[in-house]
């Protein structure tokens, strides 16, 4: 697999990872009694994932400056 290649499944990995944690946020949101101890580790997480998505657009001369949605 070339280097441009690689890049790109990281790219789309990284995503899809953003997404899952979107997914556990909501999830736990939705709960009568919110693990506010979880969401917030999923928030953290996903936003060290939107820095390395950055990163990645960023070796392909795309500067990104990506901020969540409010919910």
């Amino acid at each position: 697999m070339n280097r441009r290649s690689n890049l790109h499944s990281e790219i789309v990995d990284v995503l899809t990872r953003i997404e899952r944690l979107n997914d556990m946020v909501q999830l736990h949101e939705k709960q009568p009694s919110v693990d506010s101890l979880a969401v917030e580790g999923y928030e953290r997480l996903r936003q060290q994932y939107i820095g390395q998505l950055e990163e990645l657009l960023a070796s392909l001369n795309i500067r990104a400056d990506i901020h969540l949605r409010a919910a």
